[in-house]
C-alpha cells in the first residue's frame, strides 16, 4: 500500500511539474508575442503548449492521465485568471479539454490506429492526428460555453474555434519536436 501511494505521488508530481511548466512556457511565449507584436495582441494563444503536453502525457498514461493532469491544469489556470476567475463553466471547459485527449486516443484505437508503432515506439503521425481530433473535440465546449466567447456571434465563435485549434496543433508540434529531440539525445548518449 505504501509503495502504491509513493508510486502515485511520484507520477502525480511529475505530471504536475510538466503541466505547470507547459502553462508557464505558454504564458512566457504569450508575453513575448505581446511585447514583440503589440498590434497582434490577443487573449488567445498563438501556440498552446499545455495541449501538446496533455497529448504526450496521455500517450504515456492513457486514461490515468486525466486525474494526474487535472489538478495541475486547474492550479495553472487559477494562477492565470485568478481565483475569482475560476468559474464552474471554466472548470467544466477545462475538464472537457483534458478528457478529450484520452477519448481521441480511444477513438483511434477502436478504428485500428494505435499511436504506438513498431516496438511500442511512438507513431508521430498518429499522435498528430489524435491531437487534431482531441483539439477539435475539446475546443467545442470552450467556444460554445466557455467564458471566452460570451457575447460572440456565430462567425466570431467559428474564428475563435479555428484559432484555438491551430494553437493546440502548434503546441503539439512544438512539444513533439522537443520530445523527438530529447529521445534522439538519449539514444545517442
Amino acid at each position: 500500500m505504501r509503495n502504491a501511494m509513493r508510486f502515485t505521488a511520484v507520477h502525480l508530481s511529475l505530471v504536475s511539474v510538466l503541466i505547470l511548466l507547459a502553462f508557464a512556457l505558454g504564458e512566457g511565449v504569450q508575453t513575448l508575442r505581446e511585447v514583440a507584436l503589440p498590434e497582434l495582441t490577443s487573449p488567445l494563444y498563438a501556440v498552446f503548449l499545455p495541449f501538446g503536453a496533455m497529448v504526450l502525457l496521455t500517450w504515456v498514461y492513457g486514461w490515468m492521465a486525466v486525474p494526474l493532469m487535472l489538478p495541475a491544469a486547474v492550479l495553472a489556470v487559477g494562477a492565470i485568471v485568478g481565483v475569482s476567475g475560476l468559474s464552474l463553466a471554466l472548470l467544466l471547459v477545462l475538464a472537457a479539454k483534458v478528457v478529450a485527449v484520452p477519448l481521441s486516443f480511444d477513438l483511434f484505437r477502436r478504428a485500428g490506429l494505435d499511436a504506438r508503432g513498431e516496438g511500442r515506439a511512438a507513431n508521430w503521425r498518429v499522435l498528430m492526428a489524435v491531437g487534431l481530433v482531441a483539439a477539435l473535440i475539446g475546443n467545442v465546449p470552450r467556444v460554445m460555453a466557455g467564458p471566452c466567447c460570451g457575447g460572440f456571434s456565430m462567425s466570431e465563435r467559428l474564428a475563435t474555434y479555428v484559432t484555438m485549434t491551430a494553437a493546440d496543433i502548434g503546441g503539439l508540434m512544438l512539444v513533439l519536436l522537443g520530445a523527438m529531440a530529447l529521445f534522439r539525445v538519449l539514444r545517442q548518449g
